[in-house]
């Protein structure tokens, strides 16, 4: 495991002092968890925004879905 000091309210701050040796393992994971989830879902926001971005790229300079298929399906 890897420690990182994240900043919180000083309410939080002084309930997460007060739990057990237990709790707080509990809480950690918890946390790990929900941390995970968001650089995942940021991760795949970053790469829709890309994937967006090429396609009005390429709409922009002509490409429509007919050109898309025709080249798709073309035999070179």
């Amino acid at each position: 495991m890897e420690r990182i000091v994240l900043e919180v309210d000083e309410s939080t701050g002084k309930a997460y002092r007060k739990f057990s040796a237990e709790a707080k393992q509990k809480f950690n994971q918890l946390i790990n968890q929900f941390l995970k989830k968001a650089i995942i879902d940021a991760g795949r926001s970053d790469y829709q925004k890309m994937l967006d971005e090429i396609g009005n790229e390429a709409i922009k300079n002509g490409l429509t879905p007919q050109i898309l298929n025709d080249l798709l399906h073309s035999d070179d």
